[in-house]
């Protein structure tokens, strides 16, 4: 007989003790939602706005904090010592 899957005892995860209790527990969170005022199409669309202008500024902080913006101080090669041609290879052939 295989084990039961870690967590299954936890009285967190369990929704109930019979079906009426879950039955009850829906019917209350169905109303609650029905309850709720409908959404108009411009509220959606301005809530959605606002989403997207969030995640873009997110996105741009991520990026920003894994690529810093530098610019480079140099646009050629450094001169190097003739010494160090063949050490460094193409970088001062």
């Amino acid at each position: 007989m295989p084990a039961p899957l870690y967590g299954a005892d936890d009285p967190r995860r369990c929704s109930g003790n019979s079906v009426s209790e879950v039955l009850d527990k829906f019917r209350k969170n169905y109303d609650l939602i029905m309850s709720l005022p409908q959404e108009t199409k411009e509220e959606k669309e301005f809530r959605h706005c606002i989403w997207l202008a969030e995640k873009e500024e997110r996105e741009r902080i991520y990026q920003t904090s894994i690529r810093p913006f530098r610019k480079a101080t140099y646009t050629q090669f450094i001169e190097i010592d003739p010494r160090l041609k063949n050490y460094r290879s193409r970088y001062g052939a």
